[in-house]
C-alpha cells in the first residue's frame, strides 16, 4: 500500500492498528504478513522513520517516547516451511516489545520475541537477537551492550 505522510496514521488506525498522539510516521513504510493492523501497537510522542519494515505475523509494540530511525526492520516470525529444514526448525512467531524513552539507530534490524527495555539506545546498522537491558547502550551485529546511561 502506498500513502502520504499526512494519510498514515489515519489509514493505519481505519485498519485495526492502535496508534497514541502526536506520533510522527514516516512513509513509505512496508507491512508484510498482515491481513489487517491489529498486531501494531504505538503509543505517545514517538517518530517512525522512512523505509520501516514491520511485519506483523506477532505483535510490534512500541510504547512512549521512542523514536525508530530510518530502514527499521521488525521481524515477528521465521517459517522455511518449503525447505526440509522445516522439521529442525518449525515456524514460528513472538512478538517484538520496545518499551518508553528507547532509541533504535539506522538499518537496525530486531528479531522475534526481543524486549528493549526502558531508555535503551541500540546504534545504527545493529542486529538485536535477544532483550535489551534498560538504561544501556548496545551496539554490534549481534547487539552487545557497550555501556550504562546514567541519568543526571
Amino acid at each position: 500500500m502506498t500513502m502520504n505522510k499526512d494519510s498514515a496514521i489515519s489509514i493505519l488506525k481505519a485498519n485495526g492498528a492502535v496508534i497514541g498522539k502526536n506520533n510522527d510516521i514516516e512513509t513509505p513504510i512496508v507491512f508484510h504478513n498482515c491481513t489487517n493492523f491489529s498486531n501494531l501497537v504505538i503509543g505517545d510522542n514517538c517518530h517512525i522513520g522512512k523505509n520501516c519494515f514491520f511485519d506483523l505475523r506477532g505483535k510490534v509494540i512500541i510504547k512512549n517516547n521512542v523514536v525508530i530511525s530510518m530502514q527499521t526492520t521488525f521481524i515477528t516470525h521465521q517459517d522455511i516451511s518449503r525447505s526440509d529444514l522445516n522439521t529442525v526448525f518449525p515456524a514460528s512467531y513472538k512478538d517484538i516489545l520496545i518499551h518508553d524513552n528507547c532509541y533504535i539507530g539506522a538499518d537496525v534490524t530486531i528479531l522475534k520475541g526481543v524486549t528493549i527495555n526502558e531508555s535503551a539506545v541500540i546504534g545504527a546498522k545493529s542486529l538485536v537477537t535477544k532483550d535489551v537491558m534498560k538504561n544501556t547502550i548496545n551496539f554490534g551485529v549481534p547487539a552487545k551492550k557497550i555501556k550504562d546511561i546514567i541519568k543526571a
